[in-house]
């Protein structure tokens, strides 16, 4: 009798354990789709590499240099349902051929050794649905399979959304954007509108991608830097500080399309603003003359704000770059003087004096002199 009931309650466990396991498999077939693995990744990838790259090689006749191109770790393994009857595992790959990146939509038994072709897609409606096989970003939800790529070299892109429903590979939704393109455009209306706090925030708070590769890189930066100039001139007596930071944002504006990146350590030289061969929009670069004007008043400003040993630094850097900027060897001479370096400072005002020759007398400020006189 002991048996018997041993027997019965061994068979119920292996009952119950059995139900058991039903129930998770059953729940497993419920649960959202895996996410797209690449071929490469999978356990038994490197025994499905040679079967799938053949057949995509057979099945759409590509040619030698096409199939060159081919890259297991562009094959992905989904789960987007809508298997035909003997076939198990699904793939998409996505790959280059002579007119374009092509998605197809692979079925597959276990081991790959028997293959289909469900559908392809190239383009819609609206242009190209895939552009660049080394930035791209693959998902999946249910049937549906989303791709984003972005151009090389660009921050604009390109993502499709496609359906798949057993028979057909559909184009659901098709976007484009270039938020760097949207970047310029900001900064090119904030431009318009002389919003310099904006263009500053606008900086702040977006790091464009691949911005030299944009119009708006080279054409923006001399209004930039001009309209900060102008901004910094009219609030420097109340706020120095705030001109300051006008003019470094404006500076370094420039500097992004053309240089030169040393303004605030007085390495600018004049090579920086000779255009070359190789330069991009080299009818929007700045003069040396209106640079230099802008650049002496940053100097100035620093002295303003205490800040000499700086200011030395640019307004050297001024007078290196245009020897007969006159208000300059006053700014420098004044600067030196309070460093309490004062046979320098000698030695730029008498030149202050006599690149204004005649007029003198009349415009030079009375320190002037009597700095000169002093022992």
């Amino acid at each position: 009798m002991r048996s018997w009931k041993k027997w019965t309650l061994s068979l119920t466990v292996i009952v119950f354990v059995m139900l058991s396991l039903e129930g998770i498999t059953g729940s497993a077939a419920l649960a959202a789709p895996k996410e797209p693995l690449s071929v490469s990744q999978l356990k038994d990838g490197k025994k499905l590499t040679k079967p799938l790259l053949n057949f995509i090689t057979k099945a759409l006749d590509l040619s030698k240099e096409e199939t060159s191109l081919l890259n297991i770790d562009l094959f992905y393994e989904v789960d987007l349902g809508g298997l035909p009857t003997g076939y198990t595992r699904q793939f998409v790959a996505l790959f280059y051929h002579s007119e374009g990146i092509e998605l197809v939509l692979l079925a597959s038994n276990a081991d790959a050794s028997k293959i289909k072709l469900l559908d392809r897609a190239q383009s819609s409606d609206e242009g190209s649905l895939f552009v660049n096989t080394a930035k791209l970003e693959i998902s999946t939800n249910k049937n549906q399979i989303e791709v984003w790529t972005q151009y090389p070299f660009r921050a604009s892109y390109t993502k499709a959304v496609l359906e798949w429903s057993s028979n057909k590979l559909k184009v659901i939704s098709h976007e484009y954007g270039d938020p760097t393109a949207e970047f310029f455009d900001k900064k090119k209306s904030l431009l318009r509108n002389k919003d310099i706090l904006g263009l500053i925030d606008l900086e702040n708070s977006e790091d464009p991608f691949y911005p030299s590769a944009y119009e708006g890189n080279y054409t923006l930066g001399a209004p930039t830097l001009v309209l900060a100039h102008q901004k910094a001139l009219a609030i420097h007596k109340k706020n120095i500080k705030a001109a300051i930071s006008y003019l470094e944002y404006g500076f370094s504006q420039y500097s992004y399309g053309y240089g030169p990146f040393g303004y605030s350590d007085g390495t600018v030289t004049k090579e920086d603003f000779v255009a070359s061969e190789y330069d991009s929009y080299p009818e929007s670069r700045m003069s040396l003359n209106v640079y230099v004007g802008i650049y002496n008043d940053y100097g100035y400003f620093l002295s303003l704000d205490g800040r000499n040993k700086e200011a030395k630094l640019v307004l050297s850097n001024v007078i290196k770059l245009v020897p007969t900027r006159t208000v300059a060897y006053l700014n420098i001479a004044d600067v030196e003087w309070t460093l309490g370096q004062k046979t320098a400072a000698k030695e730029h005002y008498k030149q202050y004096i006599k690149l204004l020759g005649s007029k003198a007398t009349s415009i030079a400020p009375k320190r002037v002199q009597e700095r000169l006189k002093a022992k």
